[in-house]
C-alpha cells in the first residue's frame, strides 16, 4: 500500500473537517517534514559530540534505539502494523537526546525515550496525540530528577564515556537569568557557537537559527507559528528585561534552555499544531506571551516545555474559536458600516425632499368617535335611536318563530330517515348472521320481500292467459 493510499485512508478514518483551503495547500506530509527535521537534528548532533565528546553520540543512539523498539512493542500490543519507515520516532529520540545535559545517566535516558513513545501510543498512535509526546517526557524528567537534568558539565570538559562522570557540573545560562537576575561572563562567539553550560543540543544559537530558516523554506517548518511567537516574546521581553541591557537579555534567553530548539523543533509539530492561518497565528501568540510570562515570573528552568503543552491543550479547538472570533468582529464592523450615521443620512434627505424634519412637532387631529360612552367634561350625548310600530316588531318576530319552527321540522324529518336507514342496515346485517349457516338453496328475507310482487303479477297474467 502505498503512502497516498495510506495518508487517503488516515482522512476518512478522522472526523471530517472543513479548513482554509489556502492553508491546506501548503501543507506537506509529515513523513517529508521529520525527514527535514532528522536532518537538522543530525547537524545539532555532530556539534554535540565535538564540544561534549562520544558520550553524547551513546546518548543520542541510545534514545533513538529505545523508541524504535518501543515503538515496535506498542504497535504489538495495539495490533497495528509497525511503519519502518515512519521518521516521527527517529526525531522524537533524537530530540530527547539533545535536551539533556551530557552527564545525564543512560537509564534517565532510556526512561524518558519509553515515556516518550508510551504517550504517543496512549492517545492512539501517530496522527491522534494531542501533547507532544516529547515534551512530556522531558517535561516529566525535569520534576522527578532535577539535579540530573538541570547541571551541566562546564565547558571545555568532556564526560566520561561508562561509569562516573568525572567533571565538574554547573548550572546553565538559564538559572543565571532567572535565579541571579545576571549572566554569565560569555563572548559573542562563544553564545553563538554554543561553547556555555546548558543542553547538549539547544544551546547552539547560529545553527539552530539556521535550521529554523532552512526548514520554513523547505516549508517543514510554519513561519507564522514560528514569528509570531518569537516576535511576541522578544516585545514582552524588551518591555521588562531582566536587566539593563535589552540587546544581551534577548540573546542570552534565545540561547539559554530551551527557547529557540523549541520553537524550531517542537512547538510546530504538524501533529499538535492548527490547520488553519489564523489559529497558526494564534497559537503562536499563545506560547510567545505565556512564555515570557512564565520565564519572568515563574523562576523554573525548563517551563517553555510546559507551555508548549498547555498551548497544544489549547489548539485542539484554536481553529473553531478563531473563526467564530474572526466572524463576529466581521459582522461587528459590516453592522457598523452599514448604520454609521444613519441619523445625519435620514436628515439630509428630508431636508432635501421637503419633508417635515425629526425635530418638528405636528398636531395630530383625531376624528371623533362614538363609543357610546361619556365625554371626558362629563356631557352626556343622547343617541336617537329609530322607533318601529309594535305591528311590525310582532310580523318580525312571527317570521323569526315560523323560520324556527321549520328549521326544527326539517331537522326532525332528517333525523327521522337516518333513524330508519339505520334500522334497516342493522336488520339486514343480523338477518346475514343469522342465515348464514344455512344451505344456499333458502331464501333470503331481504330477497323473499323484494321477489313476492313479483310472483304475485305473474299469477295473476297467467290467469288472465287463460
Amino acid at each position: 500500500m502505498s503512502d497516498n493510499t495510506i495518508e487517503l485512508l488516515d482522512k476518512f478514518d478522522s472526523d471530517v473537517k472543513t479548513y482554509e483551503t489556502s492553508a491546506v495547500k501548503r501543507q506537506r506530509k509529515s513523513k517529508s517534514i521529520y525527514g527535514d527535521q532528522l536532518i537538522c537534528l543530525v547537524a545539532l548532533l555532530g556539534m554535540s559530540v565535538w564540544q561534549s565528546g562520544y558520550r553524547a553520540l551513546v546518548i543520542s543512539a541510545g534514545s533513538v534505539l529505545v523508541c524504535v523498539i518501543a515503538d515496535m512493542i506498542f504497535c504489538r500490543m495495539t495490533r497495528k502494523t509497525y511503519n519502518p519507515r515512519d521518521l516521527s520516532t527517529i526525531a522524537s529520540g533524537l530530540c530527547i537526546a539533545l535536551m539533556m545535559p551530557a552527564s545525564v545517566h543512560y537509564g534517565i535516558v532510556a526512561g524518558g525515550a519509553l515515556l516518550a513513545i508510551a504517550v504517543k501510543h496512549i492517545f492512539g498512535g501517530k496522527d491522534n496525540y494531542i501533547f507532544n509526546p516529547t515534551c512530556v517526557a522531558v517535561a516529566f524528567l525535569i520534576i522527578c530528577y532535577p539535579n540530573d537534568m538541570l547541571l551541566y558539565p562546564a565547558v571545555g570538559s568532556k564526560a566520561e564515556l561508562w561509569g562516573d562522570v568525572g567533571v565538574p557540573l554547573v548550572s546553565g545560562v538559564e538559572s543565571y537569568l532567572l535565579k541571579l537576575g545576571t549572566a554569565p561572563d560569555v563572548s559573542l562567539e562563544n553564545l553563538m557557537l554554543g561553547n556555555v553550560a546548558g543542553p547538549m543540543g539547544s544551546t547552539q544559537f547560529l545553527i539552530i537559527a539556521v535550521c529554523g530558516v532552512c526548514l520554513m523554506l523547505r516549508r517543514s517548518l510554519s513561519p507564522l507559528v514560528a514569528l509570531f511567537g518569537l516576535g511576541s516574546y522578544c516585545a514582552l521581553t524588551a518591555l521588562f528585561p531582566v536587566f539593563s541591557s535589552i540587546e544581551d537579555t534577548m540573546l542570552m534567553e534565545l540561547s539559554g534552555g530551551y527557547l529557540l530548539f523549541g520553537f524550531v523543533f517542537l512547538a510546530a509539530d504538524p501533529q499538535t499544531m492548527p490547520k488553519t492561518i489564523k489559529g497558526k497565528i494564534a497559537y503562536g501568540f499563545i506560547i510567545g506571551i505565556v512564555g515570557c510570562l512564565f520565564r519572568h515570573f515563574g523562576k523554573v528552568e525548563g517551563s517553555f516545555l510546559f507551555v508548549i503543552l498547555i498551548a497544544n491543550a489549547f489548539s485542539l479547538h484554536l481553529d473553531e474559536l478563531c473563526a467564530a472570533v474572526a466572524g463576529a468582529i466581521k459582522r461587528s464592523f459590516s453592522y457598523m458600516r452599514g448604520n454609521m450615521g444613519r441619523y445625519e443620512k435620514l436628515r439630509s434627505q428630508a431636508e432635501n425632499e421637503g419633508r417635515p424634519k425629526l425635530t418638528d412637532t405636528m398636531e395630530i387631529i383625531v376624528p371623533p368617535t362614538n363609543y357610546n360612552m361619556p365625554p371626558i367634561d362629563n356631557k352626556v350625548i343622547k343617541i336617537n335611536r329609530k322607533k318601529t310600530n309594535i305591528i311590525t316588531r310582532y310580523a318580525e318576530n312571527l317570521r323569526i318563530k315560523r323560520r324556527k319552527d321549520e328549521l326544527v321540522r326539517k331537522k326532525q324529518i332528517r333525523d327521522g330517515e337516518n333513524n330508519y336507514m339505520n334500522a334497516m342496515r342493522m336488520m339486514i346485517v343480523r338477518h346475514n348472521k343469522e342465515s348464514a349457516p344455512k344451505t344456499e338453496e333458502k331464501k333470503g328475507f331481504i330477497q323473499h320481500i323484494i321477489k313476492q310482487p313479483l310472483k304475485r303479477s305473474q299469477q295473476k297474467n297467467n290467469k288472465q292467459g287463460q
